[in-house]
């Protein structure tokens, strides 16, 4: 029986849809799909109330994020921040996984969707597709817990940051930032520290950077008033502000029930179209008389095969351009 090329480009869809669900690790090895590309949705998180742009320029250090391949900075990483009436100028600073110093520089407009909110900005750099900037909780003088996140066709690729002003942020504070991001449903385990301090290139100016970043806070904010006690993230029973309501412990269990077993159904239908397309239309042996036989006459057929496994990294590059 041959395959015609709408069959051919079934078949190898289906294959590379049956990597990706098994393992993002298999999918990046055999496809070259990033790991952070994942199943799901991205999370509904609440905004800074009342944020203040002004408020938050001047030097940031990375603390912790997620790690991301296509990001050159990965150690030392420093933000400087400054606002230009109606978008956010970003100097960024670090070193590569090799230690070779890498500058960048980027614009974070603010978003208009759904509407305008100068703590959802969308950051624009050289090179690089557009991404969400999210300011969950800062209180600008010392730490910033950040979400950014883009979905497409059911996948999403997730990434979340804590700054701090000072590149060895007190525990409080990341502490703070993992329990809001848990609050969210956000796996905050996922993040990494990044390296800061001592092996860091800017370490022999550190008290200098940090006297000049303070008289600057000091213009902005006025004088450093330490609080007692961290702000208490919602307790996770709790829904969050501007999220959906989380309704009781049974309807969200009874839910989670239906979503697997849907999602159990269709991979058994994928798999069992897999094997019977495999055994009807596949030969025994391989060679080139029968490579053209399962692909039938249409010349367009092998195309379409090789064609359907970019499908993937076609739909990444959706994905990001969205």
């Amino acid at each position: 029986m041959m395959m015609n090329a709408a069959d051919a480009v079934s078949w190898a869809t289906a294959l590379i849809l049956m990597v990706m669900l098994a393992s993002p690790r298999d999918a990046e090895a055999v496809l070259g799909i990033p790991e952070f590309l994942e199943m799901g949705k991205c999370a509904k998180v609440p905004l800074k109330e009342d944020f203040d742009p002004v408020k938050y320029t001047g030097l940031w250090f990375d603390i912790e994020s997620v790690p991301n391949e296509y990001q050159h900075t990965k150690k030392c990483v420093t933000q400087n921040y400054a606002w230009k009436d109606n978008y956010m100028n970003v100097a960024t600073r670090g070193l590569t996984s090799e230690d070779k110093k890498v500058r960048q520089g980027a614009i974070m407009r603010v978003a208009d969707k759904p509407t305008p909110n100068p703590a959802h900005m969308t950051v624009e750099a050289a090179g690089v597709p557009a991404a969400p900037y999210q300011i969950i909780s800062t209180d600008y003088r010392t730490y910033s817990c950040v979400y950014s996140c883009l979905e497409y066709f059911g996948f999403r690729a997730e990434f979340f940051w804590i700054f701090g002003r000072n590149p060895m942020l007190p525990a409080e504070k990341i502490r703070l930032c993992h329990r809001t991001f848990e609050n969210l449903g956000v796996n905050y385990k996922k993040m990494v520290p990044i390296v800061q301090g001592a092996p860091c290139p800017y370490s022999d100016k550190l008290d200098q950077m940090l006297a000049e970043n303070e008289d600057y806070l000091l213009n902005i904010l006025g004088p450093y008033q330490p609080t007692s006690s961290v702000p208490t993230p919602l307790p996770l029973t709790t829904a969050a502000p501007n999220s959906p309501s989380s309704g009781t412990v049974e309807e969200e269990l009874k839910e989670i029930k239906e979503i697997v077993k849907e999602e159990k159904k269709a991979v058994q239908e994928l798999e069992e179209k897999i094997l019977l397309i495999s055994e009807e239309n596949l030969p025994g042996n391989t060679g080139e008389s029968e490579d053209k036989e399962m692909m039938g006459d249409d010349p367009n057929a092998a195309t379409c095969v090789s064609t359907s496994a970019t499908l993937v990294l076609i739909f990444v590059t959706a994905l990001l351009q969205r």
